[in-house]
C-alpha cells in the first residue's frame, strides 16, 4: 500500500467514515454478542473512485457505473447491497490536491459466507475496466435486524 499522500482512496475513506459513522448502528459488544433478535454479520465497504488513474474526472460515468453494478456486482451479491454517493480528495505525485466523486458500496453477509473472493473479483474488474490504481475494501463485524 502506498503512503497516504499518494493514495486517493485513503482520503475518500477518511471523509466517508466520518459521515457514515453517524448513520451506522453501534458495533457489537466486545464479546461479539448482538442484541436479542439481531444477527451477527460481516459488513464490507468498497470505495470506488470515479476518476481515472491520472486523476482525470469523468472516467466512470453514471451509465458506466450502472452497467458495472448490474453485470459485475449484483450477480455476485444478488441478496442485496447499498450504494452511496461520496466525494473526497487526494494528493497526486505532483503534490496537487485533486477532488474525486466516489461510489461507496456496502454489503452485509453472514459470517460463514465466502464473500471475500467475490469482492476481490469485483475490485479487480473495476480496476481493469476503469483504469483505476486501486479500490479500497474494509470489513468489520456488525449486528443486523430486519423488522
Amino acid at each position: 500500500m502506498q503512503a497516504a499522500s499518494r493514495h486517493p482512496c485513503l482520503i475518500i475513506v477518511a471523509l466517508s467514515v466520518a459521515v457514515l459513522a453517524a448513520c451506522s448502528p453501534s458495533s457489537p459488544s466486545p464479546a461479539g454478542a448482538c442484541p436479542e433478535g439481531w444477527d451477527q454479520v460481516t459488513e464490507y465497504r468498497l470505495y470506488f473512485g470515479r476518476n481515472d488513474a491520472t486523476g482525470a474526472a469523468g472516467a466512470v460515468s453514471d451509465e458506466a457505473w450502472t452497467r458495472f453494478l448490474a453485470d459485475t456486482v449484483t450477480p455476485r451479491f444478488p441478496d442485496g447491497l447499498t450504494v452511496t454517493d461520496g466525494a473526497g480528495q487526494w494528493r497526486n505525485d505532483a503534490g496537487e490536491i485533486l477532488k474525486e466523486q466516489a461510489k461507496v458500496l456496502t454489503i452485509l453477509v453472514w459470517p460463514d459466507d465466502s464473500a471475500l473472493s467475490r469482492l476481490n473479483e469485483i475490485t479487480a474488474e473495476y480496476e481493469s475496466r476503469f483504469d483505476q490504481e486501486s479500490v479500497l475494501l474494509t470489513s468489520g463485524p456488525s449486528c443486523a435486524s430486519f423488522s
